[in-house]
């Protein structure tokens, strides 16, 4: 029986001991003495974690009312102990408030125990003006099972004022910057650090920065940068101050100590009689000894060295005044051309300080006027492909002509500068009109294929006369301007005396012999022709020869003057007059097929036909010509083959595989290798236009 009873007694310890807690020691157990009846009873009790939340001073004593402080230093202490009372070293503990009134430090609001089992955390009010309760919530993990505490806390508002706000120095010159300080106190105590938020303002600049913090000592600082001269005053206030802290200080005008150049625009203007700008504005500004601008002074102003007519355009002189403006401080004065080229320069003097001035860039007069030297043109293509009268013929194709144009020092001319385009034949189109204006030097103009093209020309005797090949297309280009002349003593301007190119009357030489021919017959169909003359000035026109120049053709034979002209004063007080300069092209409306011999009118020139001009066994040399004489196409292809007997291995190639911009027939070789004589050389040209193609060929037979 007592056996039994010793056995039962164990299994009850056993049953015990399995009935520990979850997270902490098993409680202390007891065994139960032996009873009359041999049953045994026990008890036994379970322990858990112990946390603690405590707000605490700086130096760790516990404070007895839950109240954060606005001067002082509070913190929540943590202490973590397991069930036994072991202190948990080392353990992450996590702190949360329920409210945004408080702050924590660190911000994470996590931090371990140290050795002791304690974490620390800086508590605060989030601001001065902070007020409410919050609940901090201190969490952590003891042998797997949460354990946390709460701790409820007060949050009254500081007390915050403002004093001893001071400027220094208390007197600046505008442009200088002044310090600005003051004290800030929450519930009589200096503020803490970043804790108030002081905002400055000032009647006489700009504050930097406009809201400052306070310091480790409770005073907030700030640079008022001065803009504004007078008797000033600062304003510091923040929230819960009802009035806002003052102080002044004085801030003088600086001194006047400069002149400063500020642009000329434009820069470059045009004399009198130009298309271009005929005038500039100049401007100036007066300045401090800070750099700053001043307004209300009276700057005189006059041009340096002014030499062809160019003044102030408000005096019609050479000298003038005016006065800085607010806030500005500039002053600027209108410069216009005379009726010479020149350069010139403005010079500001402040009134009554002959010893503060400043010269202005460099103003450039030029002519504006576009000089025969100078006046180019030319065309993308100089033959394409719209026909003649003996060949095939398509409309609407086009070239594009160009004409540059440059005054006497290569400068471009004025934009807006108009040219007249006149054509033999085609359409002159450009947006529309028949003339352009010009556009950073230079205007693009088309030449559309169309009727007329022209037919040739022939003496009214029958007699031949000029170029007697239709389809060629004279383009004369006109516009104002002067003529050329070498300035002998630089001064960029003409003196009598100077040489110069003279020119005539422009015609439009329609049949490019030199002449001006007013009346003839097309040679093809013997109607009635004629050339035309321009009109120009009647001081541009004379009776004399024109000279053999670089502008031969350009004049009517008999109608130049002998005389200079142009633009600019001459010497006698009067002005010179212009002329027309001028350029022509001619525009070949090429066939689409090759013209062989055999083929052609008998008024086509034998030196404008299809020919070959060189046969060997190594070389063969051809002219290619459309059925008017004329080169064909310049974007046609060119190719060449052999036609030969299976015992021949003759090879040919071309050193050129297209046609090529010309006026004239064009010549191309093909390379033989190895050609015993007999075969046939095919030279094939292929024309395509937009609305056709076609496919010509000449065959040479190998000597």
């Amino acid at each position: 029986m007592k056996m039994f009873q010793w056995l039962v007694t164990l299994l009850m310890l056993a049953a015990l001991a399995a009935c520990g807690g979850g997270g902490g020691s098993a409680g202390t157990q007891m065994v139960g003495a032996e009873t009359g009846t041999g049953a045994g009873t026990g008890t036994g009790s379970v322990a858990s974690a112990a946390m603690t939340l405590q707000l605490v001073d700086a130096t760790g004593a516990a404070l007895a009312s839950p109240s954060l402080s606005q001067t002082e230093a509070r913190n929540l202490k943590v202490t973590l102990k397991n069930a036994v009372g072991t202190v948990q070293a080392f353990k992450r503990v996590a702190v949360t408030l329920d409210s945004p009134f408080a702050v924590l430090t660190p911000q994470s609001g996590t931090q371990l125990t140290d050795a002791a089992g304690v974490a620390v955390f800086a508590i605060a009010p989030a601001s001065v003006t902070s007020s409410g309760a919050v609940t901090a919530t201190a969490k952590a993990s003891v042998d797997g099972a949460e354990v946390s505490k709460t701790l409820d806390l007060q949050i009254t508002a500081g007390n915050v004022a403002l004093s001893g706000l001071a400027v220094t120095p208390a007197s600046v010159q505008l442009g200088q910057s002044v310090n600005v300080s003051v004290n800030a106190s929450v519930n009589g105590q200096p503020a803490a650090s970043n804790s108030v938020t002081v905002a400055i303002t000032s009647t006489c600049g700009t504050v930097s920065p406009a809201s400052a913090q306070v310091d480790g000592n409770g005073k907030a600082s700030a640079v008022i940068q001065t803009t504004v001269s007078g008797s000033c005053s600062v304003a510091a206030t923040t929230a819960g101050v009802a009035s806002p802290a003052t102080a002044s200080y004085t801030v003088t005008t600086a001194p006047v100590t400069g002149i400063q150049f500020v642009q000329v625009s434009p820069s470059v203007i045009y004399q009198q009689d130009s298309v271009g700008a005929n005038s500039s504005i100049v401007k100036f500004k007066v300045i401090d000894s800070n750099g700053n601008p001043v307004s209300g002074q009276t700057v005189n102003a006059a041009l340096i060295n002014p030499t062809g007519g160019v003044h102030f355009c408000d005096a019609a002189a050479v000298a003038g005044s005016a006065v800085s403006a607010a806030p500005s401080g500039e002053v600027s004065f209108s410069v216009c051309s005379g009726t010479q080229p020149e350069t010139v320069q403005v010079r500001a003097t402040l009134a009554g300080a002959s010893g503060i001035f400043t010269d202005s860039n460099i103003l450039t007069v030029q002519t504006g006027l576009p000089t025969q030297r100078f006046f180019d043109i030319a065309a993308d293509r100089l033959n394409l492909y719209c026909g003649g009268y003996f060949t095939s013929k398509v409309n609407n194709d086009f070239t594009n002509i160009t004409v540059n144009l440059a005054d006497r020092q290569g400068n471009p001319v004025p934009n807006g500068t108009p040219l007249a385009l006149v054509t033999e034949g085609g359409q002159i189109n450009s947006s529309n009109v028949s003339s352009c204006l010009i556009d950073g030097g230079a205007c693009t103009v088309k030449l559309l294929c169309q009727d007329y093209r022209p037919l040739g020309s022939l003496n009214l005797n029958g007699s031949p006369l000029g170029d007697p090949r239709p389809g060629r297309v004279t383009v004369l280009a006109m516009a104002d301007g002067e003529e050329s002349f070498i300035d002998a003593n630089n001064n960029n301007r003409y003196d009598p005396g100077e040489l110069f190119e003279d020119l005539g009357a422009p015609f439009m030489d329609k049949n490019e012999d030199g002449l001006l021919t007013l009346a003839y017959k097309n040679r093809i169909t013997n109607t009635d022709e004629g050339e035309v003359s321009y009109p120009i000035a009647a001081e541009a026109k004379g009776s004399l020869a024109c000279p053999a120049n670089s502008n031969v053709w350009l004049s009517q034979p008999g109608t130049c003057n002998g005389v200079w002209n142009g633009s600019g004063t001459k010497p006698d007080g009067s002005r010179y007059t212009p002329t027309k300069v001028r350029r022509s092209i001619v525009i070949v409306f090429s066939g689409g097929e090759i013209g062989l011999p055999g083929q052609y009118d008998a008024s086509i020139p034998l030196a404008s036909r299809t020919a070959v001009l060189f046969s060997s066994r190594n070389s063969i040399v051809a002219r290619l010509a459309d059925l008017d004489g004329n080169p064909l196409p310049a974007d046609a292809t060119l190719g060449v083959t052999v036609r030969k007997p299976d015992t021949s291995n003759c090879t040919a190639k071309l050193l050129d595989s297209v046609i090529g911009n010309s006026t004239e027939p064009t010549v191309h070789e093909a390379i033989l290798e190895k050609c015993s004589g007999g075969e046939t050389i095919e030279f094939t040209v292929v024309v395509t236009s937009a609305s056709a193609s076609k496919t010509s060929m000449f065959t040479v037979t190998v000597p």
